[in-house]
């Protein structure tokens, strides 16, 4: 199967393929959880909803920039690729 094949058919997912196991990833991973966990045992009431709001407004974060740091490393990846198919190649291609 060709590669649009493959992105049509749903099989390309680079989402899905992300190595979580980077140390620095993994480290910050379980600090937030932890304090995120001492944090949800010590809070109650209003100051427990506004922290799960705050931990909540986070993730919306975090999961809106990866999707727009996506696009935009695809569209630059697009044009690096429309700039060396449509650039002059005489200087590279010589007879």
């Amino acid at each position: 199967m060709s590669f649009l094949d493959e992105l049509y058919y749903g099989n390309i997912n680079p989402n899905e393929n992300r190595n979580r196991k980077k140390l620095p990833y993994e480290k910050a991973l379980k600090t937030f959880s932890d304090i995120e966990s001492k944090l949800t045992k010590e809070l109650n009431g209003e100051n427990l909803k506004l922290f799960n709001e705050l931990v909540n407004a986070s993730d919306e974060i975090s999961a809106t920039s990866g999707v727009e740091n996506f696009k935009i490393g695809f569209r630059l990846g697009v044009l690096m690729m429309c700039d060396s198919l449509f650039s002059d190649n005489s200087i590279i291609l010589k007879d």
